[in-house]
């Protein structure tokens, strides 16, 4: 998703997180930064733009001084820190379906060091929505809700294969499959498409003098409230919810009677306790098959019995006939870096199920666990890391996930999310022009261009080296040095 740093603003593109709860992005000077969709953000162009010094103990919050600025850092479960300063300017969120912007100041975390995964990301920045925690720094959420109290401290993220929705001030029931006449299938050219999504915003603003862009459609928080099953969140200031099941074919593969997940937009994957994801990768495997000439290996597969298998499936005879139908259809499977499986097509893959309170289960479909890569399907799970179970993007995919901040509960309805293409927004004028190579900070036409000079500097090197080996020098004998007429003398 887009914000923009004012004024003059400055658009930053941003993840959308809400497993955080801070706003960051590289600064103009960070020599241990990535290159992402647009250049370091420069508090100089902004007249707006504070940082936040201080001497010694005096920052707000609890927050540490050093180098006369008061510290920004983050750390996260994979490992990896961003650190920098604090600085304050002001944030407006822009809508494409409503005129008025809302624009608030917000304290920020400027980078000066990124690594690991944040070096590599196309966004920019993060956008924290989770809650404020007590004497913390006020988080963007709740700051937008305190400055516009015409919305509904509800909002909801629809997200699609390439891009997709937030929705401030309620959600949108338009999007839900169940109100749609016909379940079509996502677009052919939307599932093709190579292009990174990008997350738009639509304002749902409840005051009837707004705008006419604001109708009875976009007030409505809902027609079908009594529909809608919510889940409790269960500790405060992060969106954790309880998990009571995990179903493959019937069986239900979780060991525990419940386990607690974060809600977490900020995780591309979906992070699960080692012992179910074996379970789950163990059936996955037996369904990817990466040699159909192999007929020792198809033979092994079809002779299979409920009974050999770990753990007996209650829908084994839609197991077995899924294997034949991924073999008949020639379905092929590859696998990648840690084993994960890909496969061509996403016909005959197994649907998960979680269950949720009052024993609700939420299908789990494959074109959401499984992500595009290239012309490939490939698995959206991983074994979870610091005892830290996550429901990642390949949860919230085609799904409308709603958080109700007022009643702290959270609700996950199949949608078909909008894809907003990255290729098909306005360019801004603080976007890269040319991209530039992360470690040697020069562009990469440069940088072949030096390449392309290596090699044919080694070129010509090896013709002259073969050249002096095969060529010989003749020198003449002694004798030879004679002419016919003094040897006749």
């Amino acid at each position: 998703m887009l914000l923009q740093i004012w004024k003059p603003s400055q658009r930053i593109s941003l993840i959308l997180d809400t497993g955080s709860s801070s706003l960051s992005f590289p600064c103009n000077g960070c020599k241990d930064c990535g290159i992402h969709m647009e250049k370091p953000y420069n508090l100089n162009y902004s007249k707006t733009s504070s940082i936040l010094y201080c001497n010694k103990s005096n920052c707000p919050y609890g927050l540490k001084c050093v180098g006369n600025k008061c510290e920004y850092l983050q750390s996260y479960c994979e490992g990896s820190q961003i650190y920098g300063f604090y600085f304050s300017d002001i944030v407006t969120l822009p809508s494409y379906n409503n005129k008025k912007k809302i624009s608030f100041e917000k304290l920020m975390g400027c980078h000066m060091h990124e690594e690991s995964l944040f070096l590599h990301q196309q966004a920019t920045g993060v956008l924290g929505f989770s809650l404020t925690k007590p004497n913390g720094v006020p988080t963007f959420v709740d700051l937008l809700f305190k400055h516009t109290p015409s919305l509904k401290p509800i909002y909801s993220i629809c997200v699609s294969e390439h891009g997709g929705e937030l929705i401030i001030g309620g959600y949108e029931p338009d999007y839900f499959l169940s109100n749609q006449k016909e379940k079509q299938k996502m677009d052919k050219s939307d599932n093709n498409s190579s292009n990174k999504g990008n997350v738009s915003i639509k304002l749902k603003n409840n005051d009837k003098n707004d705008d006419e862009e604001n109708n009875s459609k976009d007030v409505i928080v809902s027609n079908n409230v009594e529909d809608i099953v919510w889940q409790a969140i269960t500790r405060k200031y992060y969106y954790y919810i309880k998990i009571y099941g995990l179903d493959l074919y019937g069986t239900n593969i979780m060991d525990k009677k419940e386990l607690d997940m974060l809600v977490d937009s900020g995780s591309t994957f979906t992070h699960i306790p080692e012992n179910i994801y074996n379970q789950i990768n163990y059936y996955l495997d037996i369904l990817c098959i990466h040699d159909m000439t192999n007929i020792y290996e198809i033979n092994k597969r079809l002779k299979l019995t409920n009974e050999s298998l770990n753990k007996p499936l209650v829908y084994f005879e839609d197991f077995k006939t899924a294997l034949k139908n991924i073999i008949q259809n020639e379905n092929l499977c590859i696998k990648i870096v840690d084993g994960v499986q890909c496969w061509k097509s996403l016909e005959n893959l197994p649907n998960l199920y979680i269950t949720l309170s009052n024993n609700y289960k939420m299908i789990w479909k494959p074109s959401s666990y499984l992500y595009k890569k290239e012309s490939f399907w490939c698995k959206g799970l991983e074994k979870q890391v610091n005892n830290k179970p996550i429901l990642g993007l390949t949860f919230f995919k085609n799904k409308q996930v709603i958080f109700d901040l007022q009643q702290n509960q959270i609700a996950f309805i199949e949608s078909k999310c909008p894809s907003n293409l990255t290729s098909s927004r306005p360019r801004t004028f603080n976007e890269y022009r040319e991209k530039e190579n992360i470690f040697l900070k020069v562009s990469y036409i440069n940088l072949y261009c030096l390449w392309l000079l290596l090699a044919l500097t080694i070129l010509l090197s090896l013709i002259l080296y073969v050249r002096k080996m095969f060529y010989m020098d003749y020198f003449p004998l002694s004798d030879q040095n004679k002419s016919p007429i003094q040897e006749s003398t």
